[in-house]
This record gives C-alpha cells, sequence and structure tokens, in this order.
C-alpha cells in the first residue's frame, strides 16, 4: 500500500517504498519485468522509508520525491538511485514537502 512506481524502459517498472500488511513503511525496492514475471529486489535500501512518494525515470536514474514519513509527516527529500550501479544518492531537497502527488 502506499508504494511509488514508474517504468523503466519498455518491460520493466520499479517499485520502491510503502508499507506492509502492519503499516511498518518500507525502504526497499524491486524491479519488475512484466515479460517474464520475474521481480528483483534492489541490492540497497533507499536512504529513509516512505509512502506516497512520487517516482520518475530518465535513462540514467530514478528519482524518488517527497513521501510521508514513518510518522506520518511529509517530507521534502529527493533521492536518485543510479541504475547502472543501483546506489542511492540524497539530492538537494524540494523547497516544501509534499506527499500524495497528483
Amino acid at each position: 500500500f502506499g508504494h511509488g512506481s514508474a517504468k523503466i524502459g519498455e518491460h520493466r517498472i520499479i517499485i520502491v517504498g510503502g508499507e506492509d500488511a502492519d503499516g511498518k513503511r518500507l525502504s526497499s525496492g524491486f524491479i519488475n519485468d512484466v515479460r517474464t514475471q520475474q521481480s528483483t529486489p534492489l541490492p540497497y535500501d533507499m536512504p529513509a522509508a516512505l509512502r506516497d512518494c512520487c517516482v520518475v525515470v530518465n535513462d540514467a536514474y530514478v528519482y524518488v520525491l517527497g513521501g510521508l514519513n514513518g510518522f506520518g509527516g511529509a517530507v521534502n527529500t529527493v533521492y536518485r538511485l543510479c541504475l547502472d550501479t543501483m546506489e542511492w544518492t540524497i539530492m538537494a531537497p524540494m523547497a516544501t514537502a509534499r506527499s500524495d502527488f497528483a
């Protein structure tokens, strides 16, 4: 529930964060290949556990913006995942905390 997701290339989807059945925020993620129906966990967790974040992708990076932290408060964080190394970088924060992007 509350996961962030985005399309990567033609056949893959990245899914990050959200919460488990007990309501615990997640920092983990995985990439699902829709052709093979195989899911591969990301080797590293995001720097923070989030739900209701926005996920956008370009050719080289996945960006995770905002969301709700473990206390239910909106955050202004921006995290970048390099698709080559699968390593996360903490980017400059947004000016305003945001969640539930529409």
